[in-house]
């Protein structure tokens, strides 16, 4: 049981969310430390800044969704799309089961 306790004392430790070298450099004395850090400093001075940049569509749906959903360009225009997408595809199978039930020019 106690060897559990410590599993989980060092699993949940804020010693985790302190990047590992910092963690080592702590253990260090003199110049050896300082190397570290430097190192570290570095590091981090080498990550870009700022926000990220906004990332390009891609792929039909990915175009359709920047053009016609996402932010200042929301619109109606895809329920519409959805709308006569629909009207489309019943009068194709209507007009498909209309030709098949008149195949052989009986009801005319």
């Amino acid at each position: 049981m106690n060897a559990m306790s410590t599993v989980f004392r060092r699993a949940y430790s804020t010693k985790t969310l302190i990047p590992p070298n910092v963690a080592a450099a702590t253990k260090l004395s003199g110049s050896a430390k300082d190397a570290q850090i430097a190192q570290l400093v570095s590091f981090y001075q080498k990550l870009p800044k700022g926000a990220a940049a906004q990332a390009k569509p891609s792929g039909p749906w990915g175009r359709y969704k920047a053009r016609y959903i996402d932010g200042d360009n929301a619109s109606v225009t895809p329920l519409l799309h959805l709308i006569f997408g629909v009207f489309v595809a019943g009068y194709t199978i209507d007009y498909h089961f209309h030709l098949k039930h008149h195949k052989n020019v009986e009801h005319h």
